[in-house]
């Protein structure tokens, strides 16, 4: 079977497509070939590395996977307008990329956001006679009027009916929470098929240490309070640097933001405001340093603003959270992300309060709540329930259901043994 994934980004950019990447990797080890039609990397900062600048395409393999890589208009997560400018490029690119691929297509697998690639994917599927599948990571354009960072006009209007006409039109859909799954089949006309595959977490994010972070930026007596992620309209950042304010008389505590967005200077700015010494940015990280922040953290902060459209989402981080095995402090409403974590133990929140922040941060620093428990619960529940590798299996025979083929064997490498197997025998 040929799968051909399309997806603006890819790694070795940072943020949830990590998962599509473990996923394509593990299609690849189960005997299936996979293609992946995608841009040059530049997401978050809107810089190219080297090795992929001044080229139309560029084609490289990855793990056994095949990478199409196409030119866009590059823009940091700082400029959304050039980034819509960008996405549009890619559009008109990587059709004339995917000329270059030869062989049939068995099934288009397409992943959103950003918009373009749903439209881009059908297309294909269309051109090549093969099967659809559209795998929705966050609905647009409702999650981005939820979040105001979108009005609703004629334009985004127009947006959500071609978006909910391509969901129609697929063969199948795939989301990553059971919220978007219900939201879809309620909708009008909805698909056939549509389910839910959740992103989980990749392996690097249990077996982590913290590998001289601390040392490297002078933590090693801070009581770390750690965000890891896009610095965005979909969170509600501020709730941190109150909490940093109400805490100023614990001169330990430290309040990290690692990453970068557009919110990262008006962020900057309150810190600047408040006279603040107890607030850290460090900005983008590399990839693969992300799972030693986790680590060197006392605590994890995953803050969502309190809209109707989170109550159905689970942030892809929180697993890769749980993994590390330290205690989560989830800033949103009741919800999925919240339920997920009382299943895993117990769930601490905040849900835009600063004030309540603070007072759970001072209690974990105290021992009152007990931290190290959580984390070792959260981190049992993410092993036997969200090791990528379980998920990535319910997805392949989804795939293989859908081309008509029949469902593969497990390939038993050491990780996928220890992932399939977890329920019985957690990763040591």
């Amino acid at each position: 079977m040929h799968v051909l994934i399309v997806s603006q980004h890819f790694p070795p950019e940072r943020g949830a497509v990590r998962r599509i990447y473990d996923f394509a990797r593990y299609f690849v080890a189960n005997g299936h070939k996979v293609t992946v039609l995608t841009a040059v990397p530049h997401y978050p900062d809107g810089i190219v590395p080297p090795k992929y600048r001044g080229r139309l395409f560029f084609e490289e393999e990855v793990d056994g996977v095949r990478v199409l890589r196409s030119w866009v208009l590059a823009a940091s997560n700082k400029y959304p307008g050039r980034r819509k400018i960008g996405q549009m490029t890619f559009l008109v690119t990587a059709l004339l990329n995917s000329l270059r691929i030869r062989e049939s297509v068995d099934l288009v697998l397409a992943t959103t956001p950003p918009v373009n690639t749903p439209v881009l994917g059908y297309l294909l599927s269309r051109m090549r006679r093969a099967k659809y599948l559209l795998e929705v990571r966050d609905l647009q354009p409702e999650a981005s009027w939820d979040n105001g960072n979108l009005k609703k006009s004629l334009f985004t209007r127009l947006l959500q009916r071609v978006m909910h006409g391509i969901y129609r039109r697929a063969d199948w859909v795939v989301t990553v929470t059971d919220g978007f799954t219900e939201y879809i089949r309620d909708l009008d006309n909805p698909p056939a098929r549509v389910s839910t595959i959740k992103s989980g977490f990749s392996r690097e994010f249990y077996d982590a240490h913290e590998n001289g972070v601390r040392k490297k930026f002078g933590w090693r007596d801070k009581y770390l309070v750690l965000y890891a992620g896009t610095l965005g309209w979909a969170h509600h950042h501020e709730s941190m640097i109150e909490a940093a304010r109400r805490l100023v008389d614990q001169p330990d505590v430290l309040f990290v933001f690692v990453g970068d967005g557009e919110r990262r200077e008006e962020l900057e700015e309150m810190v600047s405001a408040y006279h603040l010494r107890n607030v850290a940015f460090v900005g983008t990280q590399p990839l693969e340093s992300i799972p030693q922040f986790l680590k060197a953290s006392d605590v994890l902060v995953e803050s969502r603003r309190d809209v109707p459209i989170t109550r159905g989402l689970i942030p892809a981080k929180l697993f890769e959270y749980m993994a590390s095995g330290r205690p989560i402090i989830l800033g949103c409403g009741p919800g999925e992300a919240m339920n997920e974590l009382d299943s895993a133990g117990q769930a601490l929140a905040f849900n835009e309060d600063g004030d309540r922040l603070a007072d759970i941060v001072l209690k974990l620093k105290t021992g009152e709540i007990d931290g190290n428990r959580l984390g070792r619960e959260y981190r049992t529940y993410a092993n036997e329930v969200h090791h990528r590798h379980i998920w990535a299996q319910q997805y392949l025979e989804i795939i293989e259901e859908l081309v008509g083929i029949p469902h593969s064997e497990l390939v038993r490498t050491p990780e996928t043994v220890s992932a399939r197997d977890s329920s019985q025998a957690p990763i040591a």
